[in-house]
């Protein structure tokens, strides 16, 4: 006889565990959307298309973050069996929402700079391997160097293909996961 509370209770964690799964894969391919903008807007020199799509990176993987962390990380506990399902370990490069944090709190980034800045020069959305010397740390505001793959801001550096590496990894993984059915049954425990 089979216990149809438990078998209930198990489908519905799994369908829990895949429409997580199915979220998450959607915002790894929206991360390569704005991969593929930052590179064509480079070939192009279109900087306005070059930094839609760092913003695109960086906010599907703050998405990917918020899945697999929670808000803060204030679900990480309920969200283990999803980072597990797919691999991801605490030092994984999407938790770091540091990044997206200051492109999307940009009001705030602006008024801390016009309060601290004692020279006012303001300089954003650099593109190349060197940066404005001669300048303090928190006049720099947007910058990537294309060769390396970092971003930086405010002297804060963040590597772009370290997250890319990692978005990738998973999604391959999410691909293979996140269509399975969620009615599997638990291994049936052996008969005395």
């Amino acid at each position: 006889m089979v216990n149809t509370s438990c078998t209930r209770r198990w489908s519905l964690e799994n369908l829990h565990l895949r429409i997580f799964q199915q979220q998450l894969r959607d915002q790894c391919q929206f991360f390569w959307l704005g991969v593929q903008s930052l590179e064509i807007g480079h070939k192009k020199n279109d900087h306005v298309q070059v930094w839609y799509g760092v913003q695109n990176i960086l906010t599907a993987g703050a998405n990917i973050s918020k899945m697999l962390w929670g808000s803060k990380g204030r679900r990480a506990d309920a969200r283990r069996r999803l980072r597990e399902s797919v691999e991801v370990s605490d030092d994984s490069p999407l938790r770091d929402v540091t990044m997206r944090n200051h492109y999307e709190h940009m009001d705030e980034r602006i008024d801390r700079w016009w309060d601290s800045s004692e020279t006012k020069i303001y300089v954003d959305k650099n593109i190349g391997s060197g940066s404005v010397s001669g300048l303090d740390t928190m006049d720099n505001f947007r910058w990537l160097n294309p060769s390396t793959g970092d971003l930086i801001f405010w002297g804060e550096t963040f590597n772009l293909r370290s997250l890319a590496v990692e978005v990738d990894r998973i999604l391959a993984i999410l691909e293979k996961e996140a269509d399975k059915p969620h009615w599997e049954l638990p291994p049936l425990a052996p008969s005395p």
